[in-house]
């Protein structure tokens, strides 16, 4: 997936955590995959190896990385809901999905929106995307009524980093295609509705409920 593509609509880290609470009560919620664990430990090494390269440039850019606990392959997001209101959306996503579960593969990293002036840094999908899409359309069609639709197609991805400052003397093409990610696949059976909320030691996505995916 080349940062051109980055166009479209982005899956990627679970968003970022709401407020502790709204008035009168409320939850951020959003539907996604967890990546796993072997998908985690991936990233965190791949983060490490691009930490190592980026300090040896003329200035080097400031990035926040993602800790790779908070990463999730977002399918759609919902918002700000009142509490009242979340069973419902539980009862619509909870039925099993008639689609054979499947497995993503992630290679490739790149910058958006381009190497001159990156803001995010990702890893992207290289099989399992048209799944991937079947499975997003899928939760929007559970959520006609409560959810304003996409527009957009998604392109799954995970961002792994979002650049603060560019820095000087960087050349991200030459960087991150020396970068080897290895056996970075997360087998999907599941989606999950995922409850954000911050605390002192930083973002917790609990999950509300899941559906399996399943044929028969």
């Amino acid at each position: 997936m080349s940062a051109s593509a980055a166009q479209g609509r982005i899956g990627e880290t679970a968003p970022k955590p709401g407020r502790p609470g709204l008035p009168g009560g409320g939850a951020r919620l959003f539907v996604a995959i967890d990546v796993g664990d072997v998908v985690r430990a991936e990233a965190a090494r791949v983060i490490q190896a691009i930490s190592s390269k980026i300090e040896a440039a003329q200035t080097p850019p400031k990035i926040t990385w993602v800790k790779p606990n908070a990463l999730h392959l977002t399918l759609r997001f919902i918002g700000e809901v009142a509490d009242e209101a979340v069973p419902a959306l539980c009862e619509r996503l909870a039925p099993p999905i008639a689609m054979a579960p499947f497995e993503v593969e992630w290679r490739g990293l790149g910058v958006f929106p381009t190497a001159r002036q990156p803001r995010a840094l990702w890893l992207g999908v290289v099989a399992g995307a048209a799944a991937l899409g079947a499975l997003e359309a899928e939760v929007t069609r559970r959520l006609v009524g409560t959810v304003e639709p996409e527009s957009r197609p998604l392109l799954p991805h995970l961002t792994l980093g979002r650049v603060k400052m560019a820095g000087a003397g960087m050349d991200w093409p030459k960087i991150l295609q020396a970068m080897d990610v290895r056996g970075a696949r997360t087998p999907v059976d599941r989606v999950t509705l995922y409850r954000s909320q911050l605390s002192q030691r930083g973002p917790n996505y609990t999950g509300l409920v899941s559906a399996p995916l399943k044929l028969g």
